[in-house]
């Protein structure tokens, strides 16, 4: 049988494992708790306002570990479920370790290899160029967190690849399987590459994804190894075959202050099965700024187009403006108020859920509201909270 690059990549890294070694072991327990209170208008029938958990950073708590194997080689692992502050549930029900739960090998020369639940490398990548250090998701994730920038898309049975960084430049590959019968072929699996690159002030990513659906096609197949939010924007497109990701981001720092950018290639292609019959693609284009001044205070602003392309008879494409700030007041390295706003407008046309009917186009800011549709073309939120890591 033909070795895979990656039992090539795994015989190597443990070879260098077994070497022998006094071996050296640590665990941390870590989190965040962060609490806000969030008033959203245009909901229908009214205004809303409501406690929520997570809106800065995402509540948390976590272990991590590694043991010393020696000669550049150590095992590592990491355990982390994300829970509601406000009434102390978990975030996804009956998963314990809903944000992260895998185990691996790395070496200071060869890279990381670890399987399990994780995080894809274009979402390791091109995350922290995004809107989410700037602004944060719930105020500045684009569109229903349309590109997948935000943290929602989490892969099962993964098998993922981090090599060592090389003059600024480091590269990731991933594949996950997903929870199908036997005889369903690559129904349901992920796969992603990445690549980034850091030097000084500059800092560039650009990634690649793609989602296959399982045979349980009409509303994407919860057994798929991963899977994206769900919210008006691409309620019309859920029984897809796949969705391919392909999104750049830059970010330069002069000083205290960050400019950034990021492009973004989404699309959600049918089959024979789809409700749909065309592709549905949406692209989006992203300003962002940052401002950690020599005080307590940071600021965070950005703005994000996303359009759809004109496809399953609708000739008006639907197309999102949102514009996103964030004030922010460090208490301590570890503490801190902030305020976030956000604003978004809609317009054109797109399928309704399930691909019915085409429907106006309505707001929907970012991720964490995405089960909060608004009433109207436009939607506004505010929201004041207070967030400690420990």
């Amino acid at each position: 049988m033909k070795p895979t690059p990656y039992l090539v990549l795994g015989g190597m890294l443990l070879s260098g494992a077994c070497l022998p070694a006094a071996a050296q072991s640590s665990m941390t327990v870590y989190g965040i708790a962060d609490a806000a209170i969030t008033h959203l208008d245009h909901r229908a029938g009214a205004a809303r306002t409501y406690m929520r958990g997570g809106p800065k950073d995402g509540t948390r708590i976590g272990f991590k570990g590694s043991e010393d194997l020696g000669n550049g080689t150590s095992v590592l692992y990491v355990l982390e479920a994300g829970y509601n502050i406000d009434d102390g549930t978990a975030a996804q029900a009956g998963s314990i370790f809903n944000r992260a739960s895998y185990v691996g090998v790395s070496n200071k020369r060869l890279g990381t290899l670890t399987a399990g639940r994780q995080y894809s490398p274009y979402f390791d990548f091109l995350t922290p160029l995004g809107p989410l250090p700037v602004v944060t998701g719930a105020a500045g994730d684009h569109a229903g967190d349309i590109d997948g920038f935000d943290v929602t898309i989490r892969n099962n049975n993964s098998v993922k690849y981090k090599s060592a960084e090389w003059h600024g430049v480091t590269v990731g590959a991933m594949v996950a399987a997903g929870e199908q019968a036997e005889g369903s072929g690559s129904a349901g699996a992920s796969y992603s590459a990445a690549v980034k690159y850091d030097g000084g002030p500059l800092h560039y990513a650009l990634g690649y994804q793609l989602l296959k659906n399982g045979t349980n096609q009409a509303n994407w197949d919860a057994t798929s190894a991963g899977s994206f939010s769900k919210s008006a924007v691409n309620a019309g497109y859920l029984s897809a075959r796949d969705v391919q990701y392909i999104a750049t981001g830059l970010r330069y720092e002069i000083g205290r202050v960050s400019l950034g950018a990021t492009l973004s290639n989404v699309q959600y292609r049918p089959n024979e099965r789809s409700l749909f019959r065309d592709t549905a693609t949406f692209n989006t284009a992203s300003l962002l700024a940052g401002w950690a001044t020599a005080s307590p205070w940071a600021f965070g602003a950005a703005v994000a187009d996303t359009r759809a392309t004109r496809s399953n008879g609708i000739t008006d494409p639907a197309n999102y403006l949102q514009f996103s700030l964030m004030q922010a007041y460090w208490l301590s390295k570890r503490t801190v108020v902030y305020l976030l706003e956000a604003t978004q407008h809609a317009h054109g046309r797109t399928l309704s859920s399930n691909a019915g009917s085409q429907v106006d186009a309505g707001a929907v800011l970012g991720v964490s509201q995405t089960g909060l549709v608004a009433d109207s073309r436009g939607q506004t939120a505010f929201t004041l909270g207070l967030r400690h890591a420990f």
